[in-house]
């Protein structure tokens, strides 16, 4: 169980929300470049959806002050985690009901041709799995099913961030 003061202090739960964007993409990366497991399109969305929740939260914690920007920067998480959530939702459901045909289209690395860094980008974002095949090298848990998990917390943990960036501060001494 969390402490109770994580849970009431906003750069704190937005650095634990980077700290495990970080970890699930590493995770991801691994179970690509390890153990070579070819990532299908929906997984390379879920990843842009655990950078985006990530680079938000790392702002939230490195620019504390401004509120307006404190707010969007939440609100940025918040939706970003939600996105993930729909696209690990649709993977999960797909996994669960495949299709008679399998197209997941076209990778999102392939809109990157010609770019700087193209090879670094497609090191990421490079699809070429099965969106209703099931990969779980745990053999318990589908990769997808992981990711739900992650961004049904994540989207908790979001909101609760929004909702501490948005509050009023207490004065010292008042109220509990």
């Amino acid at each position: 169980m969390l402490p109770t003061s994580i849970l009431h202090r906003p750069r704190l739960l937005a650095g634990i929300l980077a700290a495990a964007c970080a970890a699930a993409l590493a995770t991801g990366l691994f179970v690509q470049h390890v153990l070579g497991y070819a990532p299908c399109s929906l997984c390379v969305l879920q990843r842009i959806g655990f950078l985006g929740v990530l680079v938000a939260a790392v702002l939230l914690v490195a620019l504390p002050g401004a509120y307006l920007l404190s707010v969007a920067l939440a609100a940025t998480v918040a939706a970003t985690a939600l996105g993930g959530l729909a696209v690990a939702s649709y993977q999960v459901w797909v996994q669960a009901f495949p299709p008679l045909i399998a197209a997941c289209g076209r990778g999102i690395a392939g809109y990157f041709d010609g770019w700087p860094f193209e090879e670094a980008i497609a090191w990421v974002l490079e699809a070429q799995g099965d969106c209703g095949k099931a990969v779980s090298p745990l053999g318990f848990v589908s990769l997808a099913q992981l990711g739900l998990i992650a961004f049904v917390l994540m989207s908790a943990a979001s909101f609760r961030l929004l909702w501490l960036t948005t509050r009023p501060a207490r004065a010292p001494g008042r109220g509990a």
